[in-house]
């Protein structure tokens, strides 16, 4: 967790250093432009500035004028000395920023490169942690894996997420349900230890696979490093946001948003790879459009804990995004303040 949330705050620095290269980038474009258009600006203007500099009498004496008219002449000449002057300073300026945005660039991209080592040291040693706990979990799990391969094989058939925990939910119910009876039939054969066990295991399962949501633990921050696309509420082309959408940097890690159980973990209509993580007390989250997933239905996690990545992207095509989305029971929850 620890190791996950340093990854996050250099994903994070790398994210924000790379948007001030793109904004130096941008400023340097923008002056490169300005500085063409006055330079094409002054340069008719030139040829005269040149002639006055080297034969000033013979420029302004070359046609007699009556006095009143050379004297008009001399004071536009001069007014347009004057801006000659000011547009080279300007260009003179703006070429002094462009030399500055260069060393700036230099440092920033230096900089970027420093991070980026960290970043990749820093991912290295989360996957292999995360991956060593999935393993640490599969085997531990052998005893549940028949009511994991349940909950998961119900989100597997849902049309909808929605359909997904209500299927959940149902097949956990039905789970209570069959523990109470195996309850009642232990006692029946006087099997009390049996029949202990079973109600404990039904009362935990009712309890849920973590502690649920609160606001007063809400401090480890976003789930991914990045920036917010669209808010709770935000208006969409299907009306308003029912979750935060997240622009994260490439391969970004992504880290669990609450304690619990892994419901469900995989590839899922149209939302990609997809996660549903039971916080307990009917509460879930829904994490969507991961590019590598780091757990597996059934595994237990803690807040901030690595549970995947996002995928590579280099620029071009469509950003992958991070959709998150907080549930209680059927409804969706503004998953704002528990993060």
């Amino acid at each position: 967790m620890d190791a996950t949330a340093r990854l996050q705050q250099t994903e994070q620095q790398a994210a924000d250093i790379d948007d001030r290269i793109g904004d130096l980038h941008a400023e340097q474009a923008a002056l490169r432009q300005q500085l063409a258009a006055q330079v094409a600006r002054l340069a008719p203007l030139l040829p005269l500035a040149e002639r006055l500099s080297l034969y000033p009498a013979d420029t302004l004496l070359a046609v007699p004028l009556p006095a009143d008219r050379a004297v008009t002449g001399l004071l536009v000449v001069h007014g347009m000395m004057a801006d000659i002057a000011r547009q080279a300073h300007a260009i003179h300026d703006r070429r002094a920023r462009l030399l500055a945005l260069d060393d700036e660039l230099g440092r920033q991209q230096q900089q970027m490169r420093q991070v980026v080592s960290q970043r990749e040291s820093q991912r290295d040693a989360v996957n292999r942690a995360a991956r060593a706990a999935l393993e640490a979990q599969q085997r531990s799990n052998a005893a549940a894996e028949s009511a994991t391969q349940a909950v998961e094989e119900a989100a597997r058939r849902a049309s909808s997420v929605q359909d997904a925990i209500t299927r959940i939910e149902e097949t956990e119910d039905q789970a209570e349900k069959n523990l109470e009876q195996a309850a009642r039939a232990a006692e029946r054969a006087h099997n009390m230890q049996a029949a202990t066990a079973a109600r404990r295991q039904a009362h935990e399962m009712a309890d849920g696979a973590g502690p649920g949501i609160s606001t007063t633990n809400a401090s480890a921050g976003a789930p991914v490093a990045g920036t917010v696309l669209t808010g709770w509420g935000h208006p969409t082309e299907s009306g308003p946001a029912t979750g935060i959408t997240y622009a994260p940097p490439s391969r970004a890690s992504v880290r669990a948003p609450c304690t619990g159980r892994i419901d469900f973990a995989g590839p899922f209509r149209t939302y990609g790879q997809m996660m549903i993580l039971d916080c307990g007390k009917h509460y879930r989250f829904v994490l969507a459009g991961l590019g590598e997933i780091a757990v597996a239905a059934g595994q237990q996690v803690s807040r901030g804990a690595a549970v995947g990545q996002m995928p590579q992207w280099s620029g071009g095509g469509a950003r992958p995004t991070l959709f998150v989305q907080l549930r209680h029971g059927g409804s969706t929850v503004n998953p704002a303040p528990y993060l």
